[in-house]
């Protein structure tokens, strides 16, 4: 069962992998929401890239795999970006393999992650989804995220939209 899998930190030398993997879940989880062109276009060297900035701007990721060693789900947390947010802390990325939904693997890693924003001292959690992602919003409104505003994200040209979801720190 999922629930037995560690959870542990991303060391340096598994940032291509990760952003290997995080380009499959786009790849499984957006078709529909963004562009099949861009989905397409997606390379490990960008997402490593991407990965990589997060990191030095203070975010930290966890990462966990299945018994034969393969990626089943990563989340990432750190300082907030969005604006109006600034003081919170940002649950910027949370990916389990699809074939694993529904098994607890998920809200594992966001309690690891609320965890690690809570020990750095942050009052509330934020993140911003895609609209689109019915799925998603709706895992994270069980989890006690409520709405508090939208944006929009440019994409090759296209605007996509997103919900900005915010809950309290619990004690």
């Amino acid at each position: 069962m999922t629930m037995d899998w560690p959870i542990v930190g991303l060391a340096e030398d598994g940032v291509p992998e990760l952003a290997a993997y995080l380009n499959d879940c786009w790849r499984e989880t957006y078709p529909g929401v963004l562009d099949a062109g861009f989905l397409a276009g997606l390379t490990t060297e960008g997402r490593t890239d991407i990965v990589r900035r997060k990191l030095a701007s203070g975010a930290c990721a966890w990462i966990v795999r299945d018994p034969a060693g393969a990626l089943a789900g990563m989340a990432m947390v750190g300082p907030s970006h969005l604006p109006g947010w600034r003081d919170a802390g940002l649950v910027g990325m949370l990916y389990v393999r699809s074939s694993l939904a529904g098994q607890g693997l998920g809200s594992r890693l966001l309690a690891v992650g609320e965890a690690e924003l809570r020990a750095r001292g942050y009052a509330t959690y934020v993140l911003d989804v895609f609209t689109a992602n019915t799925r998603a919003v709706g895992f994270y409104v069980r989890r006690g995220y409520v709405k508090v505003g939208t944006k929009v994200d440019v994409i090759e040209g296209r605007e996509y939209g997103l919900d900005i979801m915010a809950k309290p720190a619990g004690p």
